[in-house]
């Protein structure tokens, strides 16, 4: 059996100080849901100072036509796996009944081409798996988790540790799947590096884009011991994403939490008219400790200000240890903050000197009927000598029920017509002599996904599961339009809409609903199941929610036939193959560019992995 190839370097950067503050955390409920009286409770939270330290400058097209490209075959590849993490649900605190999902008819728009009209799909084939190993000395890397951001001009996708920018105008790419560690100046997988989670974003207040990674050295070194992390910032220069950029780490290893050195699962951003926010779940590296959601902030217009060299490195605020807001929650942490992004032409809320809203899901019970919102305030104040901002919370409570799938439930993918489709799975029988079945896929992340913020709503969606007790079930896509505000300096929030998408006896997965400034758009996701190869899909999001059919933007070609989807590689208990850990979806204006995994043409594989991205555009609405 082949195992993975793993070397380690030394630690690259020096720890963070942390220092004191002195600020409010304010947690709150509004049983009945409307957006009326909010009863808060003020409390110290764990709140801290972190240092942003800055790496360096480098230029895209420098980095892409200075890449060493690894040939790949069988001989060269290494294989890595993404991190698996797992919280533990209380199953004896749901109490609640699930929503039966709405169904909808799948309608193939057929064969996208890039320049489509009008309520057409038009885009192009991604990042495939064999051109990330390409850009990474040849490291496969499951699941292929998916950051993608546009200005309109530009399209940047990144997925797991490569990224590539496409031209609109040109309609071609224009920077090919180029090494994220070169972007962010730090070592390579040969030299120990572990990459993962990758997101980005174009502030159109800013003009600029920003990308986050989360970093581990060392993790992969057989010799050296990972002792730290770090949450990678890199911040354009301009408009242009193919110029300069300038990379920041933050320190996330809290060594005096428990089980720490730590490391921050899923970062994610958000922006208002002041901050940039970065949240995470930290995980210990080595032990089971989860010690719940992290909230960095710091002032949006002096982190570009620094990143131009013009100043020093912004003030950044660490909130940790927040305290669960929900009712039936025995375990007290909390999950998977989801910041607001503001689409283009979108207009932040400055009510309270600066506001910046969150979502929350309730992770922990089997299912729920609760949906936290969250606001920092007085985000002004970010970009002064002492900050002094305010994070409160309220409970919304929903009309649907959505429950998570428990860890070990997977979904289903069309059987293979021809063992031409599956080499990996072929290759495995000729060495083992006897039968391996076709992988399922593992069923969705658990927790709210991208949250919006737009004509003073916030639009969230999550992943909803059949069953959370069958081996292999089916998922379906939960989505929820609220309205929050700031009364007497605490959120409230009201439940506006909300609905589903399923297609009976298929699976969703990994939702992105993307709206624009009038709250239209487009919901993506992945459609598979016993009709279905893993495929590029979509629906429209109008005005009172998904209208018309289900969207096949780009259908797969065969099942995934990656190496996680074998016990031979990754052991008997693993749960089904790798399959991406989130979607990515961004409006511009009229138009919505998307960009989530498919399994395209068997050409374009390597040996460990057949996945590939489908990044595509289509009318809002």
């Amino acid at each position: 059996m082949r195992k993975p190839l793993f070397k380690r370097p030394s630690a690259i950067f020096g720890a963070a100080s942390l220092v004191s503050l002195s600020l409010v955390f304010a947690t709150g409920g509004n049983p009945a849901g409307a957006a009326s009286t909010v009863s808060t409770t003020s409390t110290t939270a764990t709140v801290s100072e972190a240092t942003l330290q800055r790496i360096g400058t480098r230029n895209v097209k420098d980095l892409a036509a200075s890449t060493r490209l690894t040939p790949v075959n069988r001989t060269t590849e290494k294989v890595l796996i993404g991190d698996t993490q797992n919280i533990t649900r209380n199953s004896a605190g749901s109490t609640v009944t699930v929503s039966a999902p709405t169904d909808f008819t799948v309608a193939s728009t057929g064969k996208a081409k890039p320049g489509g009209g009008s309520g057409t799909t038009a885009g192009f084939m991604g990042i495939t798996g064999a051109q990330q190993a390409v850009a990474n000395s040849a490291y496969d890397l499951e699941p292929p988790d998916q950051g993608l951001c546009s200005n309109g001009s530009y399209v940047m996708e990144v997925v797991n540790n490569a990224f590539e920018v496409y031209s609109t105008s040109s309609k071609a790419v224009v920077v090919q799947p180029t090494a994220t560690t070169s972007l962010f100046g730090v070592p390579s997988e040969n030299a120990g590096s572990f990459l993962s989670d990758p997101h980005c974003y174009f502030d159109a207040a800013s003009n600029r884009w920003f990308v986050v990674e989360l970093s581990i050295p060392n993790f992969f070194s057989a010799h050296v011991h990972a002792s730290k992390s770090y949450e990678l910032v890199a911040v354009s220069d301009s408009s242009n994403p193919t110029g300069n950029f300038t990379t920041f780490a933050i320190n996330s290893t809290d060594p005096s939490d428990a089980g720490c050195p730590c490391f921050g699962d899923y970062p994610m951003i958000g922006t208002d008219a002041n901050g940039f926010y970065l949240t995470t779940n930290e995980f210990s590296i080595y032990k089971p400790n989860f010690n719940g959601v992290q909230v960095y902030a710091m002032s949006k217009q002096e982190l570009v200000a620094a990143a131009d060299g013009l100043g020093g490195a912004p003030t950044v605020v660490h909130f940790s240890a927040l305290a669960s807001p929900f009712p039936n929650e025995t375990v007290g942490e909390t999950y998977h903050l989801s910041p607001a992004m503001v689409p283009t032409g979108g207009v932040f809320d400055t009510s309270a000197n600066g506001t910046e809203y969150f979502t929350m899901s309730d992770a922990f019970p089997v299912s729920s009927n609760l949906l936290a919102v969250y606001a920092m305030t007085n985000t002004a104040s970010l970009a002064s000598a002492n900050p002094s901002v305010r994070l409160t919370s309220t409970l919304v409570p929903l009309g649907q029920t959505y429950q998570f799938p428990e860890a070990g439930m997977a979904v289903a993918q069309k059987q293979y017509t021809s063992i031409s489709q599956v080499p990996l799975l072929s290759y495995i029988e000729s060495q083992t002599g006897a039968s391996v079945a076709e992988g399922v896929l593992q069923a969705d992340f658990d927790a709210v996904q991208e949250t919006t913020y737009a004509g003073g709503h916030l639009y969230t969606e999550l992943s909803t599961a059949s069953s959370t007790t069958a081996p292999v079930g089916t998922t379906a896509a939960q989505w929820y339009r609220l309205a929050p505000s700031i009364r007497g300096g605490a959120v409230a929030a009201s439940l506006i809409a909300e609905g589903s998408v399923a297609v009976r006896g298929q699976s969703l997965l990994f939702p992105d609903l993307a709206v624009n400034s009038s709250g239209v758009g487009d919901m993506v996701f992945t459609l598979t199941g016993s009709k279905f190869y893993p495929s590029a899909a979509y629906v429209a999001f109008g005005g009172s929610g998904p209208t018309g059919s289900v969207q096949v933007a780009k259908a797969g070609t065969g099942p995934e036939d990656g190496f996680t989807c074998y016990a031979y590689y990754v052991g008997p208990n693993y749960g089904g193959c790798r399959w991406g850990d989130y979607s990515g979806a961004v409006a511009v204006g009229s138009t919505v560019w998307m960009a989530t995994e498919y399994v395209p043409p068997a050409s374009t594989r390597d040996f460990y992995t057949n996945w590939g991205t489908f990044v595509f555009q289509a009318t809002a609405g």
